[in-house]
């Protein structure tokens, strides 16, 4: 085994028992780990393994994205839209008092998928100081239509039989993906979910899998093509130190 796969073989023993640990205690009278445990730690050392591998810059097809998408320093653009009960969420009432982390995603893209992890964790610790958002969009590797990306079906091997989806076809279908997929992969930030036209998507970049961390005010302080954990971390870090 070469140094960086020992590197990630060390990191995921150690952040998979720290996550068995924290979400499922249960332990048999032996003192061995629950088959439950056991597949949350294979789980999340898949995740670990591959999440190295996810890209975090704009390749070829996503060079839209920093013309398109509002930078560091821009005002992020306004939306309403339904959360999953069917209540109207607009951004304005998040804002005024907190930073705010806006995340956008489908079932179909893996990074929405296996860095929904870090994510969590991020929710856990800021949660109490910073709003969150998930929007919901159109599905990046859709079964049986064009990728929004290519002018083709595009489904990655890694989308296996739980992550094979369609393309959403009205407000409802999608509003339904987005039920499926918070219940499938226990999500736990507040979502909400893209009209059918695909505006807020549009208006923040058509990339698969960003994010951006806002200040109170609105303005966008960090501005990512693909979610980065670790950037968002350190924004929000540095955005609560500042005096108000």
């Amino acid at each position: 085994m070469n140094t960086t796969a020992s590197a990630l073989a060390r990191k995921t023993k150690s952040i998979g028992v720290s996550f068995v640990a924290r979400k499922d205690r249960t332990r048999n009278q032996t003192g061995i780990a629950t088959e439950a445990n056991l597949a949350a730690i294979g789980l999340l050392a898949t995740a670990l393994l591959l999440g190295g591998c996810f890209p975090r810059a704009a390749g070829p097809r996503l060079q839209h994205f920093y013309d398109e998408a509002p930078q560091a320093g821009d005002p992020a653009p306004r939306f309403e839209l339904h959360d999953l009960d069917g209540q109207l969420v607009a951004l304005d009432d998040l804002l005024g008092e907190r930073p705010v982390v806006l995340q956008l995603g489908s079932h179909t893209c893996p990074v929405y998928r296996y860095r929904r992890f870090w994510m969590e964790r991020i929710y856990e610790d800021f949660s109490d100081r910073v709003e969150f958002l998930l929007i919901y969009t159109t599905e990046a590797h859709p079964v049986g239509s064009n990728s929004p990306y290519v002018e083709r079906e595009w489904v990655p091997r890694i989308n296996r039989k739980g992550s094979r989806w369609p393309q959403s076809t009205s407000d409802e279908d999608r509003s339904q993906h987005a039920k499926k997929s918070r219940d499938q992969l226990e999500i736990v930030l507040p979502m909400v979910v893209d009209s059918f036209d695909n505006s807020v998507w549009q208006a923040y970049g058509r990339a698969p899998s960003p994010a951006f961390v806002l200040d109170a005010q609105g303005q966008v302080v960090e501005s990512m093509v693909w979610i980065d954990p670790k950037k968002i971390r350190q924004a929000l870090t540095k955005l609560l130190a500042t005096p108000k």
